[in-house]
């Protein structure tokens, strides 16, 4: 019987981490996402790039890129299933200590993960680490994601404390210990990330750092609530109204849905839901419209004098 080989002494103290890439005719898109990853300068990278049945040549262009890189692991779906199926069967297959989602039109910042990894491997008692995420259009900066550190001692606190300020929830695509996320469900719901993120900030603190760590590309799924809400097959009216759906299901993810939750009392689980339910309304209906309005007064009408303007959360 062949014996396995004992790790390098340059492996040894390092965790494995495991990048999931969900695609979907991604061909002309991955290769920006891809290459971002191996320029981590990490020697311990499990790279697994999920395939939703594409028409396009994603197969080829990843074939090309994974050249003396063994590796990233590529699997194409016999068919398509689904968005959320996808982002779930990443996170199931992975066996990394650490896991990340990484969309295939996005970027992770040079050196970005061994800093994550060190904090990590220093502090057991956080779920998920990020750092700044930055929204692009284009080549124009839209969005800047910042300030979404939750250190409190108590678990609800940071849950509750997470539904009230989040927006963008760019913050889903930081580095999470996948022993703790494997456990968080995963639904086909509009709002999924809001509530997945909810589940990890309950289970260990979070911490974002003041460095760029993202660059998410808006575009596809994520340009607008519509186009959102028809991929995971919900109903106009829900992209058209999103974040009053993102609160019920914020109650019913602390109520019924999570086994995280499944603990507490039925009077604890009534009050985080429904603190939860109006922390999602308070931070889309109070917070982002009073800034979207000061952008469109403000920043807009400067932007033809000044030149573009970003516009920070956080």
């Amino acid at each position: 019987m062949q014996q396995t080989p004992e790790p390098s002494p340059v492996y040894a103290n390092k965790p494995l981490v495991t990048i999931g890439i969900p695609t979907y005719n991604g061909a002309g898109r991955i290769a920006r996402s891809l290459t971002s990853v191996l320029k981590q300068d990490y020697p311990n990278l499990e790279i697994i790039i999920a395939d939703n049945c594409s028409t396009d040549n994603t197969k080829e262009v990843v074939d090309t890129l994974a050249q003396g890189h063994p590796g990233i692991k590529y699997i194409r779906h016999e068919k398509n299933i689904g968005m959320m199926p996808n982002f779930h069967f990443l996170l199931t297959h992975g066996t990394g200590k650490y896991f990340m989602w990484l969309s295939d039109d996005d970027q992770i910042e040079p050196g970005t993960i061994p800093k994550y990894v060190q904090f990590m491997e220093e502090h057991g008692d956080y779920s998920l680490v990020s750092g700044i995420i930055k929204h692009w259009k284009e080549e124009t900066l839209d969005v800047v994601e910042s300030g979404f550190t939750f250190e409190q001692k108590s678990p609800a606190v940071r849950m509750l404390d997470f539904y009230g300020k989040v927006v963008y929830c760019g913050i889903l695509h930081g580095l999470m210990r996948r022993d703790l996320a494997k456990n968080v469900p995963i639904h086909n719901i509009i709002g999924n990330d809001y509530h997945f993120v909810a589940n990890l900030a309950y289970l260990g603190k979070v911490k974002n750092f003041d460095f760029t760590g993202y660059n998410k590309h808006l575009g596809g799924t994520s340009k607008s609530f519509r186009q959102y809400a028809k991929a995971m097959g919900e109903s106009d009216l829900t992209g058209r109204f999103p974040h009053f759906k993102m609160a019920s299901d914020a109650y019913g993810e602390i109520n019924q849905r999570s086994p995280v939750y499944a603990h507490l009392s039925f009077l604890s689980k009534q009050f985080l839901g429904v603190g939860a339910f109006v922390g999602v309304l308070f931070s889309y209906h109070v917070r982002i419209q009073i800034v979207e309005r000061f952008r469109k007064r403000i920043f807009r009408p400067l932007q033809s004098v000044f030149g573009k303007q970003n516009h920070k959360i956080g």
